[in-house]
């Protein structure tokens, strides 16, 4: 939070912004995990240990599809009505956040609580939706704050009952890439957009 207020008076709302996230990506998600898994269940994190799509997994495969199918439908329009430069950036800056963040968000609590469900997929709900207020300080969601962070928790409980399932975080780390896609990535593409 702290990161993002202190920069974006510094050197603009967009830099501010894009800044902020470089930072959370960084440390947060890729450092901290690194810090509390051995090097062995971090590199596995996004390993799969447990095939998604078995006939064991139905609920996992559903929530995937249910996830996948609501972005698809909330965000398939604007997609196809984007500027081609605005793809082309909101591709790989979701696919970064996607993976980092399910590094952080699901991975790390997945490999840190295994047979622990309530830990595994409540506990970093909670983290995953509260730190989804702040980047809104600098670009407040259209829809409403509260609305957003909201919708996030139960995102995140579905993620984490996908990673627990499968024991890895691969899946939603490519769904969370995908749906970023659609969704042309949020503020992060717009910023570096409007920077170049």
């Amino acid at each position: 939070m702290v990161v993002f207020l202190g920069l974006a008076p510094l050197l603009g709302k967009e830099r501010g912004y894009l800044f902020g996230f470089l930072f959370y990506w960084l440390f947060w998600c890729l450092f901290v995990p690194r810090l509390l898994l051995d090097k062995a269940s971090f590199s596995g994190v996004l390993a799969g240990r447990r095939p998604l799509f078995a006939r064991a997994n139905w609920p996992a495969v559903l929530l995937f599809a249910i996830v996948s199918g609501a972005a698809a439908i909330m965000y398939l329009g604007k997609f196809v009505h984007a500027s081609w430069i605005l793809i082309l950036l909101a591709a790989p800056c979701a696919t970064v956040d996607g993976v980092c963040e399910e590094i952080l968000w699901r991975g790390l609590y997945i490999r840190s609580f295994p047979g622990k469900p309530l830990l595994a997929i409540v506990y970093p709900s909670l983290g995953y939706a509260a730190w989804h207020f702040v980047p809104q300080m600098i670009f407040p969601a259209t829809a409403g704050t509260l609305r957003f962070v909201v919708c996030t928790f139960f995102l995140g409980l579905a993620y984490g009952f996908i990673a627990y399932r499968t024991g890895s975080a691969k899946w939603t780390a490519i769904s969370h890439s995908l749906n970023g896609t659609l969704a042309l990535s949020g503020n992060i593409a717009k910023s570096l957009l409007s920077i170049i």
